[in-house]
Parts: C-alpha cells; sequence; structure tokens
C-alpha cells in the first residue's frame, strides 16, 4: 500500500500537502524581512540621486547613467551569486548544514577576482564615457563617480553571496538588518562627503560615490562576522568549510550563469527603451516614462521580495524530496503576488491622473504618464506571474530556459517590436512601444507559467555529484550531548531571531 501510494504521488508516502493558508502565513513571515530589505535597497538609491541633485543640472545628468553601468558590471557577479540561495536552500532541506556553507564560501573567492578586477575596470571609465559625446561637464562627473564606486565590486558582491546564504537558511533578518545598517551609514557619508560637513572635504558626485563604497563594505563586514560567528559555526561550520571545491563552482556558474544573461539583458532592453525609443517622442515622453516607471518600482520591488521567499521555499521543498509541495508553494506565490500587483493594477488604473501628478505639473507629462499607469495596469498580474514563476524555477536549479525566454521575448517582442511599431506607426505615439512592452510581459508570464508547470525542474538534482557531508541526521546524536534538532533549534533562534516556518529545524 504504501509503495503504491509513493508511486501514484511520485514523492514519499508521508508527504502531505499543508493547507494554502499555513503555506501563505509562512511565505509571508520569510517573506516579510525580504521586501523590507528590497524597499531599502532602492531608498539607498533614490537617497543618492536625490543628494547629487542638489549639485546641479550636471551632476543630476551624471547620476542615472553613471549608477546604471556600475549596476550593470555588478550583475556579472551578482547574477552568479545568487545561485548561492538556490543550493543553500535545498541544502537546509536534505539537513546538509555544511553544504550550505561550503557554498557561501565560494562567494568570498568570486568576490576576491572582482575586488581585483576594481583597479583596471575603475581605469577604464574614462575610455568608456568617452564614446558617447556628453558635455564635457557631465563627462568629467560620470568619469570620477565611476572611477570610484567600482571600488564597492569586491564588498557588493560578497554581500550578494552571504544574502544569498541566510535567506536561503531562511534566516532573512540577518541580511535586513546589515542594509538598514548599512543604508544609515550611506546617508551619514552622502551628507559629509558630498557637501562637506563636519570637517569632511565637499567632493561632490565622487563623495556619493566613496559613500557607495563604504556603506557596501560596511554591509559585508557585518554580514562576515555574522558568518564567522560561533553560533553560525555550530549549526553550518562555517569555519570549516571554506576549501575551494571545482565541483560546487561549476554548480554555481551552471545554475547562476544563465541569471548573468538573463538581468543583463533584461537592464539593456530597459536601458534602451527608455533612452532611445522613447527619446524618439521628445522630452516629454522620456519624463513620462521616468515617472512611470518610477510608479511601478512600488508593485514590483515587494512582488520581488515575495519572489526571493518563494526561491527559498521551493528550494527547501526540493531539499527535502518534496516536489509536490514545492509546486504548491509556487501556487501560493503566485496568488499572493497576484492579488498584490492585481489591487496595484487597480490603483495605476483608476488614480493614473492623480499619481502623475504628484511628480509633474505639466499638462503634456501627466497625460502621457497616464497612458503609461494604463498599460501597467494591464500587465501587473502577469508581472507577478514572471517574477514567481522565475524564482521558483531558480529555487528548482532551472535558470537555462528561463534565461532564453526573457532573452526572446525581451529582444524580440519588446525592442524589436517596440521598434517597428514606433518606425510604422508613428502616430500611435508612446502607445506603441508600451502596448509591446505588455505584450511581452504577457507573454513572458504565461511562457514561465507553463515552464514550471511542465515539470522539467522536478528531474534536475543539483547535488547528484556530491555525497551527503551535511550536519547529524534528524534526531541523531550530534557528539555534543544532544541531537542535531536540539542544537539547530537553540542556534539558529540566536543567530536570526525566533524560529520562523520552514526553519532549520522543521518538521520534516
Amino acid at each position: 500500500m504504501t509503495d503504491t501510494l509513493a508511486n501514484q504521488t511520485g514523492s514519499p508516502a508521508n508527504e502531505l500537502p499543508a493547507s494554502t493558508r499555513v503555506e501563505a502565513w509562512r511565505l509571508l513571515v520569510l517573506a516579510g524581512p525580504m521586501i523590507l530589505t528590497m524597499v531599502s535597497r532602492m531608498a539607498m538609491g533614490f537617497i543618492d540621486f536625490a543628494m547629487v541633485s542638489r549639485l546641479g543640472t550636471e551632476a543630476t545628468a551624471a547620476i542615472s547613467p553613471s549608477t546604471i553601468l556600475v549596476f550593470t558590471v555588478l550583475c556579472f557577479g551578482m547574477g552568479l551569486m545568487t545561485s548561492i540561495q538556490t543550493f543553500a536552500a535545498q541544502a537546509l532541506g536534505r539537513r546538509e548544514h555544511r553544504q550550505a556553507a561550503a557554498y557561501a564560501w565560494h562567494g568570498f573567492y568570486v568576490a576576491a577576482v572582482f575586488a581585483v578586477i576594481s583597479l583596471p575596470v575603475s581605469l577604464l571609465s574614462e575610455p568608456f564615457w568617452s564614446l558617447f559625446g556628453h558635455a564635457p561637464e557631465v563627462l568629467a562627473l560620470e568619469i570620477a563617480y565611476c572611477r570610484t564606486a567600482f571600488w564597492s565590486m569586491g564588498p557588493a558582491i560578497l554581500c550578494i553571496a552571504l544574502d544569498s546564504f541566510f535567506n536561503g537558511v531562511q534566516k532573512p533578518r540577518i541580511a535586513l538588518i546589515s542594509v538598514l545598517v548599512s543604508l544609515l551609514f550611506n546617508v551619514v557619508a552622502n551628507y559629509c562627503l558630498i557637501f562637506g560637513k563636519f570637517g569632511f572635504p565637499a567632493l561632490g558626485i565622487q563623495g556619493a560615490a566613496i559613500a557607495t563604497v563604504i556603506a557596501w563594505s560596511v554591509r559585508a563586514a557585518m554580514l562576515t562576522i555574522v558568518f564567522m560567528s560561533r553560533k553560525t559555526d555550530r549549526v553550518f561550520h562555517t569555519r570549516s568549510t571554506w576549501r575551494f571545491d571545482s565541483v560546487k563552482m561549476k554548480g554555481i556558474a551552471r545554475v547562476g550563469g544563465p541569471v548573468i544573461v538573463q538581468w543583463v539583458l533584461d537592464i539593456g532592453a530597459w536601458f534602451i527603451f527608455l533612452t532611445l525609443m522613447m527619446k524618439q517622442f521628445g522630452t516629454t515622453a522620456m519624463a513620462a516614462a521616468a515617472i512611470g516607471l518610477q510608479l511601478m518600482h512600488a508593485s514590483f520591488m515587494p512582488a520581488i521580495g515575495i519572489g526571493i521567499g518563494v526561491c527559498s521555499l521551493v528550494g527547501h521543498a526540493i531539499g527535502e524530496r518534496k516536489p509536490d509541495l514545492a509546486a504548491q508553494r509556487a501556487r501560493v506565490g503566485m496568488m499572493i503576488t497576484g492579488i498584490y500587483m492585481g489591487l496595484i493594477g487597480l490603483v495605476f488604473l483608476f488614480g493614473r491622473t492623480m499619481l502623475m501628478g504628484l511628480f509633474s505639473d505639466d499638462a503634456e507629462v501627466i497625460r502621457m504618464g497616464a497612458w503609461v499607469m494604463v498599460w501597467a495596469a494591464i500587465f501587473q498580474v502577469f508581472d507577478a506571474a514572471q517574477i514567481t514563476y522565475n524564482n521558483a524555477l531558480r529555487g528548482a536549479g532551472d535558470t537555462k530556459w528561463p534565461a532564453i525566454l526573457v532573452a526572446g521575448h525581451c529582444w524580440i517582442v519588446f525592442i524589436l517590436g517596440g521598434y517597428l511599431v514606433s518606425r510604422f506607426q508613428p502616430g500611435w505615439g508612446i502607445n506603441g512601444p508600451w502596448m509591446m512592452c505588455t505584450l511581452y510581459i504577457i507573454l513572458l508570464g504565461i511562457a514561465l507559467w507553463r515552464r514550471f508547470n511542465q515539470g522539467a525542474w522536478r528531474k534536475i538534482e543539483l547535488f547528484k555529484d556530491q555525497p551527503p557531508v551535511g550536519g547529524f541526521p534528524v534526531g541523531e546524536p550530534n557528539g555534543a550531548g544532544g541531537t542535531a534538532m536540539e542544537e539547530s533549534t537553540s542556534v539558529m533562534a540566536d543567530v536570526g531571531g525566533p524560529q520562523g516556518p520552514a526553519s532549520a529545524t522543521d518538521g520534516t
């Protein structure tokens, strides 16, 4: 009877589906700090922009493209490091705590490589920006910012690696606390170094870059201290799992490599859309698009936080060899993000004129921007689908095909389609490109939903080349007078605060 049940479900016989309500609560508790972390990161960028804009028009024109360039370069390391969350979550589900820490250590090695290349990349700032023919005043500021900001590459990539580890083992509050502290350091350093307060020199936009380096470094130090602490070591053996392993590095590259491609192509597409495609419709259209995108942050940033939670929970379930539970958690994530973004879509639709009026008193900007918000309202639920299922697939280690789907839809439907519509139907104005943007997100959301439900991810085994080397099986003596479950419960409560649902000691 047991064998029959196992064969029918395709999973262990003792795997019982949790209620939707329990799983929804589990996800919300886990994702709450992740949402706040995403919002805090967004706030850091906004604060940089607001403070630098007080330096004048030239500085305002220089800061946005400069930060986009720095972030694009960082994507090559950050995208790679997001895979650590997948491995850590699955290792947690498998009760192989050492594996989770061992993968995190490889983030230190990747960060060290990027720290070494910071100097040559920094020196390339001047020849790169000289290619664009910007005004001399703007060019000088772009070079000054990037030459300094690129020194944040090492600590920034280490932060993402350790963020991914702590999110993967379902302790996101550690990442949240570190980002809040770094945000405070960033604000204070910006104030002192941009404007020359409290005896510091007034360095202008370069001061903002220095503040960015300081903030990332402080955050990296905080995360490293917690990672190496005695309490974390007791659970994950973080002080003894530092050895480089080519198999693990290949695994990180296999899962994280497609994420790099996806991020860079997506950022590049939006850069072209906002700076080139909207440009042909005039400054008013560019302003309307920029305001619209800022408003959309209120929708997709919290959804990304929930998506990161979905990634952890799906990975954890797969590590426990409960694929049906992983599928249920993805559906619950879709339900939550769909409801949230659907409600935001209604706000965009019915409050479009009022929302645009908060950022501009130009009647034409408000008129164009209102149409942008109509298109945004249409694609909200589909955007929720692509965020949720992209993260669910990443939790399962399925990143190659999502990257292909994103690249194809993004550059064929969004960019090529947007160009053709604006070229052959110019009378449609900005509605033409935004219509293709909406179609792109709708099709991508459906494609990722189909990819997940086809179930190819169920066949992926990230740890098949590695024997279990984790902590002691649950309930067995750990050699220190207690069981692994008892030790894990007490220690993780100290490391990450009170135990949340689906933690390292959740019942299997």
